[in-house]
Protein backbone atom coordinates (compact mmCIF):
# COMPACT_ATOMS: atom_id res chain seq x y z
CA UNK A 1 0.00 0.00 0.00
CA UNK A 2 1.57 3.58 -0.73
CA UNK A 3 1.98 5.84 1.82
CA UNK A 4 -0.80 8.49 1.14
CA UNK A 5 -3.08 5.50 0.73
CA UNK A 6 -2.02 4.64 3.97
CA UNK A 7 -2.74 8.05 5.31
CA UNK A 8 -5.65 8.28 3.56
CA UNK A 9 -7.48 5.78 5.31
CA UNK A 10 -6.15 6.49 8.60
CA UNK A 11 -7.93 9.62 8.39
CA UNK A 12 -11.18 8.39 7.10
CA UNK A 13 -11.05 5.46 10.38
CA UNK A 14 -10.04 8.83 12.33
CA UNK A 15 -12.94 11.06 10.73
CA UNK A 16 -15.25 7.58 11.23
CA UNK A 17 -14.75 7.67 15.12
CA UNK A 18 -15.53 11.24 15.47
CA UNK A 19 -18.69 12.32 16.86
CA UNK A 20 -18.05 16.30 15.09
CA UNK A 21 -17.48 14.22 11.83
CA UNK A 22 -20.65 12.48 12.70
CA UNK A 23 -22.98 15.68 12.56
CA UNK A 24 -20.80 16.82 9.46
CA UNK A 25 -21.78 13.76 7.16
CA UNK A 26 -25.57 14.47 8.88
CA UNK A 27 -25.57 17.48 7.66
CA UNK A 28 -23.91 16.80 4.18
CA UNK A 29 -26.03 14.15 3.80
CA UNK A 30 -29.06 16.41 4.19
CA UNK A 31 -28.13 19.57 2.07
CA UNK A 32 -25.04 18.88 -0.11
CA UNK A 33 -25.98 19.25 -3.58
CA UNK A 34 -23.01 17.06 -5.15
CA UNK A 35 -21.56 18.11 -7.92
CA UNK A 36 -20.87 15.97 -11.48
CA UNK A 37 -17.42 13.68 -10.70
CA UNK A 38 -15.62 16.47 -13.47
CA UNK A 39 -16.69 19.28 -11.92
CA UNK A 40 -14.91 21.90 -9.43
CA UNK A 41 -15.10 25.00 -8.68
CA UNK A 42 -13.12 26.96 -6.26
CA UNK A 43 -13.43 30.52 -4.74
CA UNK A 44 -10.48 32.52 -3.59
CA UNK A 45 -10.87 36.02 -1.51
CA UNK A 46 -8.12 38.56 -1.33
CA UNK A 47 -8.41 40.43 1.94
CA UNK A 48 -6.58 43.65 1.58
CA UNK A 49 -6.53 44.68 5.65
CA UNK A 50 -6.65 48.12 6.41
CA UNK A 51 -9.30 49.38 3.84
CA UNK A 52 -7.87 50.14 0.56
CA UNK A 53 -8.18 53.61 -1.11
CA UNK A 54 -10.18 52.18 -4.07
CA UNK A 55 -11.00 55.47 -5.17
CA UNK A 56 -7.37 55.74 -6.71
CA UNK A 57 -7.46 52.06 -7.99
CA UNK A 58 -10.68 52.62 -10.74
CA UNK A 59 -10.63 56.40 -11.61
CA UNK A 60 -12.84 58.65 -14.41
CA UNK A 61 -10.37 59.10 -16.54
CA UNK A 62 -12.07 61.63 -18.66
CA UNK A 63 -14.30 65.26 -18.72
CA UNK A 64 -16.25 66.57 -16.29
CA UNK A 65 -16.20 63.20 -14.13
CA UNK A 66 -12.02 62.81 -13.96
CA UNK A 67 -12.40 67.29 -12.91
CA UNK A 68 -14.71 66.58 -10.24
CA UNK A 69 -12.53 63.57 -8.90
CA UNK A 70 -9.60 65.61 -8.97
CA UNK A 71 -11.24 68.35 -7.45
CA UNK A 72 -12.40 65.97 -4.43
CA UNK A 73 -8.97 64.56 -3.63
CA UNK A 74 -6.72 67.28 -4.23
CA UNK A 75 -3.14 66.02 -3.41
CA UNK A 76 -4.21 62.58 -3.71
CA UNK A 77 -5.53 62.18 -7.12
CA UNK A 78 -3.99 60.34 -9.71
CA UNK A 79 -3.16 62.61 -12.65
CA UNK A 80 -5.59 61.49 -15.88
CA UNK A 81 -2.15 61.13 -18.35
CA UNK A 82 -0.81 58.40 -15.64
CA UNK A 83 -4.00 56.40 -15.52
CA UNK A 84 -4.07 53.29 -17.51
CA UNK A 85 -7.01 53.13 -19.78
CA UNK A 86 -9.71 50.37 -19.75
CA UNK A 87 -12.76 50.25 -22.56
CA UNK A 88 -15.60 48.82 -20.52
CA UNK A 89 -18.16 47.40 -22.63
CA UNK A 90 -21.29 48.84 -21.66
CA UNK A 91 -20.26 51.29 -19.06
CA UNK A 92 -20.95 55.17 -20.15
CA UNK A 93 -17.42 57.43 -19.71
CA UNK A 94 -13.94 56.71 -19.73
CA UNK A 95 -11.70 55.10 -16.73
CA UNK A 96 -8.60 54.17 -16.30
CA UNK A 97 -6.89 51.76 -13.55
CA UNK A 98 -3.33 53.48 -10.95
CA UNK A 99 -0.44 53.30 -13.49
CA UNK A 100 0.91 50.75 -10.63
CA UNK A 101 -1.80 48.32 -12.17
CA UNK A 102 -1.23 47.48 -15.67
CA UNK A 103 -1.53 43.67 -15.44
CA UNK A 104 -5.17 44.75 -13.73
CA UNK A 105 -5.92 46.44 -16.79
CA UNK A 106 -5.01 44.31 -19.39
CA UNK A 107 -6.57 41.30 -16.86
CA UNK A 108 -9.98 43.56 -17.55
CA UNK A 109 -9.65 44.44 -21.72
CA UNK A 110 -8.89 40.70 -21.99
CA UNK A 111 -12.37 39.91 -20.48
CA UNK A 112 -10.78 37.97 -17.66
CA UNK A 113 -11.56 40.53 -14.85
CA UNK A 114 -14.13 43.17 -13.70
CA UNK A 115 -15.20 45.97 -11.16
CA UNK A 116 -17.43 45.66 -8.65
CA UNK A 117 -18.57 49.52 -8.00
CA UNK A 118 -19.19 50.89 -4.53
CA UNK A 119 -19.52 47.63 -2.38
CA UNK A 120 -19.84 47.98 0.88
CA UNK A 121 -21.44 46.81 4.06
CA UNK A 122 -25.24 47.93 4.16
CA UNK A 123 -28.34 45.81 5.80
CA UNK A 124 -30.95 47.72 3.36
CA UNK A 125 -30.83 49.96 0.48
CA UNK A 126 -29.27 53.58 2.35
CA UNK A 127 -29.49 57.02 0.74
CA UNK A 128 -27.94 60.04 2.06
CA UNK A 129 -31.61 60.96 3.26
CA UNK A 130 -32.36 57.56 5.11
CA UNK A 131 -28.74 57.54 6.78
CA UNK A 132 -29.21 61.25 7.80
CA UNK A 133 -32.67 60.41 9.14
CA UNK A 134 -31.72 57.71 11.31
CA UNK A 135 -34.31 55.18 9.63
CA UNK A 136 -32.86 52.72 8.27
CA UNK A 137 -30.78 49.50 9.81
CA UNK A 138 -27.41 49.88 9.51
CA UNK A 139 -24.32 47.56 10.26
CA UNK A 140 -22.69 48.01 13.89
CA UNK A 141 -19.45 50.00 14.36
CA UNK A 142 -19.47 51.70 10.83
CA UNK A 143 -15.48 52.99 9.97
CA UNK A 144 -13.66 50.38 12.55
CA UNK A 145 -11.50 47.86 10.95
CA UNK A 146 -12.02 45.16 13.52
CA UNK A 147 -15.74 45.34 13.08
CA UNK A 148 -15.94 46.07 9.58
CA UNK A 149 -13.56 43.01 8.38
CA UNK A 150 -15.93 40.80 10.64
CA UNK A 151 -18.91 42.14 9.52
CA UNK A 152 -17.47 41.85 5.36
CA UNK A 153 -16.61 37.94 6.08
CA UNK A 154 -19.89 37.55 8.55
CA UNK A 155 -22.78 39.65 7.08
CA UNK A 156 -24.39 38.86 10.43
CA UNK A 157 -22.23 39.92 13.40
CA UNK A 158 -25.02 40.75 15.70
CA UNK A 159 -24.87 37.36 17.23
CA UNK A 160 -23.49 35.14 20.20
CA UNK A 161 -21.21 33.02 17.90
CA UNK A 162 -21.01 34.62 14.43
CA UNK A 163 -20.16 32.61 11.33
CA UNK A 164 -18.62 32.99 8.15
CA UNK A 165 -20.67 33.13 4.83
CA UNK A 166 -18.07 30.32 3.13
CA UNK A 167 -18.37 28.73 6.44
CA UNK A 168 -21.75 28.25 6.54
CA UNK A 169 -21.23 27.36 2.30
CA UNK A 170 -19.23 24.46 3.36
CA UNK A 171 -21.82 23.36 6.13
CA UNK A 172 -23.80 22.88 3.38
CA UNK A 173 -21.88 21.54 0.52
CA UNK A 174 -18.86 19.65 2.51
CA UNK A 175 -20.48 16.37 1.17
CA UNK A 176 -19.21 17.35 -2.33
CA UNK A 177 -15.52 16.32 -1.53
CA UNK A 178 -13.80 13.33 -0.84
CA UNK A 179 -13.02 11.58 2.57
CA UNK A 180 -9.52 12.58 2.84
CA UNK A 181 -10.81 14.73 6.37
CA UNK A 182 -9.09 18.20 4.15
CA UNK A 183 -11.61 20.52 4.44
CA UNK A 184 -13.73 22.54 1.87
CA UNK A 185 -12.07 25.67 3.22
CA UNK A 186 -8.05 26.35 3.40
CA UNK A 187 -6.43 29.50 4.51
CA UNK A 188 -2.91 30.82 3.85
CA UNK A 189 -3.76 33.76 6.39
CA UNK A 190 -4.51 32.26 9.51
CA UNK A 191 -7.90 31.98 11.30
CA UNK A 192 -10.35 34.03 9.65
CA UNK A 193 -14.26 34.30 10.38
CA UNK A 194 -15.14 34.43 6.40
CA UNK A 195 -14.14 30.33 6.62
CA UNK A 196 -15.69 29.57 9.46
CA UNK A 197 -19.27 27.74 10.07
CA UNK A 198 -21.17 26.40 12.38
CA UNK A 199 -19.73 22.78 11.59
CA UNK A 200 -16.70 23.69 9.66
CA UNK A 201 -13.37 25.14 10.30
CA UNK A 202 -10.63 26.44 7.65
CA UNK A 203 -7.85 24.69 7.68
CA UNK A 204 -4.33 26.29 7.82
CA UNK A 205 -1.25 26.16 5.71
CA UNK A 206 1.53 28.41 5.06
CA UNK A 207 2.49 30.28 2.10
CA UNK A 208 5.64 28.13 2.50
CA UNK A 209 3.79 24.80 3.23
CA UNK A 210 2.20 22.76 5.86
CA UNK A 211 3.09 22.63 9.51
CA UNK A 212 4.27 19.52 10.52
CA UNK A 213 5.09 18.54 14.02
CA UNK A 214 9.12 18.56 14.87
CA UNK A 215 11.38 16.55 16.75
CA UNK A 216 9.17 13.72 16.78
CA UNK A 217 10.33 11.64 13.60
CA UNK A 218 10.13 7.90 14.33
CA UNK A 219 12.72 7.26 11.49
CA UNK A 220 15.58 9.67 12.90
CA UNK A 221 19.09 8.91 12.77
CA UNK A 222 19.20 10.27 16.48
CA UNK A 223 18.00 7.71 19.54
CA UNK A 224 16.83 10.48 21.52
CA UNK A 225 14.19 11.76 18.66
CA UNK A 226 13.05 7.76 18.08
CA UNK A 227 12.68 7.46 21.79
CA UNK A 228 11.14 10.85 22.09
CA UNK A 229 8.61 9.74 18.99
CA UNK A 230 7.84 6.04 20.54
CA UNK A 231 6.17 7.91 23.47
CA UNK A 232 4.34 10.33 21.55
CA UNK A 233 2.89 7.53 19.06
CA UNK A 234 2.15 5.21 21.77
CA UNK A 235 0.56 8.02 23.95
CA UNK A 236 -1.83 8.80 21.17
CA UNK A 237 -2.09 5.06 20.89
CA UNK A 238 -2.76 3.83 24.45
CA UNK A 239 -6.88 3.75 24.13
CA UNK A 240 -7.52 7.02 27.00
CA UNK A 241 -10.78 5.96 29.11
CA UNK A 242 -12.23 9.67 29.19
CA UNK A 243 -14.25 10.81 26.40
CA UNK A 244 -12.20 14.16 26.36
CA UNK A 245 -8.58 11.80 25.85
CA UNK A 246 -9.94 9.91 23.17
CA UNK A 247 -11.40 13.05 21.02
CA UNK A 248 -8.02 14.61 21.90
CA UNK A 249 -5.86 11.70 20.77
CA UNK A 250 -8.19 11.15 17.23
CA UNK A 251 -7.88 14.95 16.67
CA UNK A 252 -4.19 15.18 17.47
CA UNK A 253 -3.55 11.38 15.06
CA UNK A 254 -5.65 13.11 12.27
CA UNK A 255 -3.83 16.38 12.43
CA UNK A 256 -0.46 14.40 12.00
CA UNK A 257 -1.64 12.37 9.04
CA UNK A 258 -3.74 14.90 7.10
CA UNK A 259 -0.49 17.36 7.00
CA UNK A 260 1.63 14.33 5.96
CA UNK A 261 -0.70 13.70 3.47
CA UNK A 262 -0.62 17.58 1.69
CA UNK A 263 2.63 17.69 2.12
CA UNK A 264 3.41 14.52 0.36
CA UNK A 265 0.83 15.76 -2.19
CA UNK A 266 2.52 19.47 -2.71
CA UNK A 267 5.74 17.83 -3.17
CA UNK A 268 4.55 15.47 -6.06
CA UNK A 269 2.98 18.17 -7.93
CA UNK A 270 4.93 19.26 -10.90
CA UNK A 271 6.87 22.51 -11.13
CA UNK A 272 4.65 25.27 -12.63
CA UNK A 273 6.00 27.78 -15.36
CA UNK A 274 4.21 30.00 -14.58
CA UNK A 275 6.45 32.43 -12.03
CA UNK A 276 5.27 34.51 -9.06
CA UNK A 277 6.64 37.67 -8.02
CA UNK A 278 9.66 37.55 -5.96
CA UNK A 279 9.43 39.40 -2.84
CA UNK A 280 5.42 39.40 -2.55
CA UNK A 281 3.85 37.96 -0.04
CA UNK A 282 0.62 37.92 -1.92
CA UNK A 283 2.26 35.70 -5.09
CA UNK A 284 3.77 33.41 -2.28
CA UNK A 285 0.96 33.17 -0.98
CA UNK A 286 -1.16 32.71 -4.24
CA UNK A 287 1.56 30.21 -5.02
CA UNK A 288 0.53 27.78 -2.61
CA UNK A 289 -2.73 28.30 -3.53
CA UNK A 290 -2.02 27.08 -6.83
CA UNK A 291 0.02 23.94 -5.57
CA UNK A 292 -3.37 23.16 -3.99
CA UNK A 293 -5.58 23.31 -6.28
CA UNK A 294 -3.19 21.51 -9.06
CA UNK A 295 -3.52 18.76 -5.87
CA UNK A 296 -7.16 18.95 -5.78
CA UNK A 297 -7.86 15.73 -7.88
CA UNK A 298 -5.26 13.44 -5.54
CA UNK A 299 -7.26 15.23 -2.50
CA UNK A 300 -10.30 14.52 -3.54
CA UNK A 301 -12.16 18.38 -3.73
CA UNK A 302 -14.60 19.23 -5.92
CA UNK A 303 -15.56 22.34 -3.81
CA UNK A 304 -12.87 24.62 -2.22
CA UNK A 305 -12.40 28.20 -0.66
CA UNK A 306 -9.06 29.82 -0.26
CA UNK A 307 -8.61 32.71 1.35
CA UNK A 308 -5.33 35.00 1.25
CA UNK A 309 -4.58 38.53 2.92
CA UNK A 310 -2.23 41.32 1.97
CA UNK A 311 -2.02 43.98 4.96
CA UNK A 312 -0.79 47.41 4.85
CA UNK A 313 -3.74 49.26 3.18
CA UNK A 314 -4.39 51.55 6.35
CA UNK A 315 -3.01 54.74 4.15
CA UNK A 316 -3.32 57.93 6.97
CA UNK A 317 -0.23 58.66 5.88
CA UNK A 318 2.23 58.20 3.09
CA UNK A 319 -0.44 57.34 1.00
CA UNK A 320 1.20 58.33 -2.37
CA UNK A 321 4.04 56.35 -1.42
CA UNK A 322 2.76 53.50 0.32
CA UNK A 323 -0.69 52.87 -2.15
CA UNK A 324 1.59 52.53 -5.56
CA UNK A 325 3.53 49.39 -3.73
CA UNK A 326 0.39 47.89 -2.75
CA UNK A 327 -1.35 48.08 -5.84
CA UNK A 328 1.84 46.89 -7.96
CA UNK A 329 1.93 44.03 -4.89
CA UNK A 330 -1.89 43.31 -5.65
CA UNK A 331 -1.92 43.66 -9.89
CA UNK A 332 1.30 41.48 -9.99
CA UNK A 333 -0.01 38.89 -7.81
CA UNK A 334 -3.71 38.60 -8.92
CA UNK A 335 -2.06 38.48 -12.97
CA UNK A 336 0.58 35.21 -12.09
CA UNK A 337 -2.49 33.68 -10.29
CA UNK A 338 -4.57 34.23 -13.70
CA UNK A 339 -1.57 32.59 -15.65
CA UNK A 340 -1.30 29.95 -13.24
CA UNK A 341 -5.09 28.68 -13.18
CA UNK A 342 -4.43 28.76 -17.20
CA UNK A 343 -1.32 26.94 -17.06
CA UNK A 344 -3.41 24.37 -14.92
CA UNK A 345 -6.31 24.36 -17.67
CA UNK A 346 -9.00 25.50 -14.78
CA UNK A 347 -8.81 29.21 -15.85
CA UNK A 348 -12.91 28.70 -16.14
CA UNK A 349 -12.86 26.70 -12.31
CA UNK A 350 -11.43 29.26 -10.47
CA UNK A 351 -12.62 32.56 -9.37
CA UNK A 352 -10.88 34.93 -7.19
CA UNK A 353 -12.16 38.38 -5.31
CA UNK A 354 -11.28 40.82 -3.71
CA UNK A 355 -12.42 42.40 -0.01
CA UNK A 356 -11.63 44.90 2.20
CA UNK A 357 -12.59 46.57 5.85
CA UNK A 358 -13.75 49.42 3.68
CA UNK A 359 -13.56 52.11 1.42
CA UNK A 360 -11.58 55.38 2.66
CA UNK A 361 -12.71 59.23 2.52
CA UNK A 362 -12.41 60.99 -1.11
CA UNK A 363 -11.00 64.09 1.02
CA UNK A 364 -7.06 64.05 2.11
CA UNK A 365 -5.84 64.37 5.85
CA UNK A 366 -3.12 66.29 4.02
CA UNK A 367 -0.84 63.07 4.01
CA UNK A 368 -3.31 60.13 2.90
CA UNK A 369 -7.00 59.30 3.77
CA UNK A 370 -9.14 57.91 6.52
CA UNK A 371 -11.70 55.33 7.24
CA UNK A 372 -14.49 55.48 4.65
CA UNK A 373 -17.43 53.11 3.95
CA UNK A 374 -18.19 51.94 0.36
CA UNK A 375 -15.21 50.81 -2.52
CA UNK A 376 -14.58 48.98 -5.75
CA UNK A 377 -13.67 46.01 -5.58
CA UNK A 378 -12.29 43.06 -7.92
CA UNK A 379 -13.38 39.60 -9.67
CA UNK A 380 -10.89 37.65 -11.85
CA UNK A 381 -11.36 34.72 -13.75
CA UNK A 382 -12.28 32.62 -16.63
CA UNK A 383 -15.57 32.17 -16.04
CA UNK A 384 -16.29 36.20 -14.57
CA UNK A 385 -18.35 38.49 -17.31
CA UNK A 386 -15.57 40.49 -17.72
CA UNK A 387 -14.35 43.83 -19.17
CA UNK A 388 -16.94 45.37 -17.26
CA UNK A 389 -18.30 47.47 -14.05
CA UNK A 390 -20.92 45.84 -12.46
CA UNK A 391 -23.14 48.17 -9.92
CA UNK A 392 -23.58 51.78 -9.75
CA UNK A 393 -20.30 54.04 -9.98
CA UNK A 394 -20.39 56.89 -6.98
CA UNK A 395 -20.50 60.62 -8.19
CA UNK A 396 -17.22 61.52 -6.59
CA UNK A 397 -18.08 64.97 -4.85
CA UNK A 398 -17.59 66.36 -1.61
CA UNK A 399 -20.86 66.70 0.20
CA UNK A 400 -22.76 65.49 -2.99
CA UNK A 401 -25.56 62.83 -2.69
CA UNK A 402 -23.73 59.97 -1.15
CA UNK A 403 -21.88 61.79 0.94
CA UNK A 404 -22.56 60.23 4.80
CA UNK A 405 -19.91 62.84 5.60
CA UNK A 406 -16.47 63.69 5.44
CA UNK A 407 -16.41 62.20 2.24
CA UNK A 408 -17.26 58.69 2.89
CA UNK A 409 -19.15 57.27 0.10
CA UNK A 410 -22.61 55.68 1.24
CA UNK A 411 -22.70 51.68 -0.77
CA UNK A 412 -24.88 51.79 -3.63
CA UNK A 413 -24.16 47.53 -3.52
CA UNK A 414 -24.26 45.44 -0.61
CA UNK A 415 -21.97 42.78 -0.02
CA UNK A 416 -24.42 39.72 0.15
CA UNK A 417 -25.05 41.17 -3.48
CA UNK A 418 -21.82 40.22 -4.48
CA UNK A 419 -21.22 37.19 -2.60
CA UNK A 420 -24.53 35.33 -3.56
CA UNK A 421 -23.52 36.14 -7.16
CA UNK A 422 -20.23 34.27 -6.46
CA UNK A 423 -22.17 31.82 -4.14
CA UNK A 424 -24.83 30.61 -7.12
CA UNK A 425 -21.70 30.33 -9.22
CA UNK A 426 -20.29 27.90 -6.92
CA UNK A 427 -23.14 25.74 -6.37
CA UNK A 428 -25.65 26.83 -4.17
CA UNK A 429 -29.65 26.70 -5.10
CA UNK A 430 -31.80 30.04 -4.69
CA UNK A 431 -33.09 28.99 -1.48
CA UNK A 432 -29.67 28.19 0.04
CA UNK A 433 -28.34 31.54 -0.62
CA UNK A 434 -31.40 33.44 2.03
CA UNK A 435 -29.31 31.00 4.56
CA UNK A 436 -26.12 32.14 3.81
CA UNK A 437 -26.56 35.77 3.33
CA UNK A 438 -28.96 36.97 5.62
CA UNK A 439 -29.23 40.50 4.12
CA UNK A 440 -30.26 39.62 0.61
CA UNK A 441 -33.94 39.47 1.26
CA UNK A 442 -33.93 43.63 1.40
CA UNK A 443 -32.03 44.14 -1.89
CA UNK A 444 -34.10 43.78 -5.46
CA UNK A 445 -31.16 42.45 -7.26
CA UNK A 446 -29.63 39.63 -6.03
CA UNK A 447 -27.76 38.55 -8.76
CA UNK A 448 -25.19 41.33 -10.23
CA UNK A 449 -24.25 39.18 -13.27
CA UNK A 450 -20.78 39.36 -13.32
CA UNK A 451 -20.20 35.07 -13.41
CA UNK A 452 -21.98 32.59 -16.34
Amino acid sequence: MKRREFLTRSIQAALAGSSMTATLGHLSLVNAMVPPADDYRALVCVFLFGGNDSYNMVVPSGGLEYEAYADARQSLAVAAEDLVSINPLTTAGTFGFHPSAPELADLFNDNKLAVAANIGALVEPTSRTSFENGNIELPQQLFSHNDQQKYWQSLNTNVAKPTGWAGRMADLLEGSNGETGLSMNVTIAGSNLWQTGSATLPYSIGAGGVQTLKGLNSAASGERERRRADAFNAMLTSSPTSAFGQEFARVQQRSINLADLIADQIADVPPLETQFPDGNPLGGSLSMVARLIAAREALGMKRQTFFVSLGGWDTHSDQLERQPILISRLSQGLHAFSQAMEELGIGNEVTTFTASDFGRTLTSNGDGSDHGWGGHQLIMGGAVNGKEIYGNMPIIEIEGPQDSGRGRIIPTTAIDQMGATLASWFGLGASELNEVFPNLKNFSIQNLGFMR
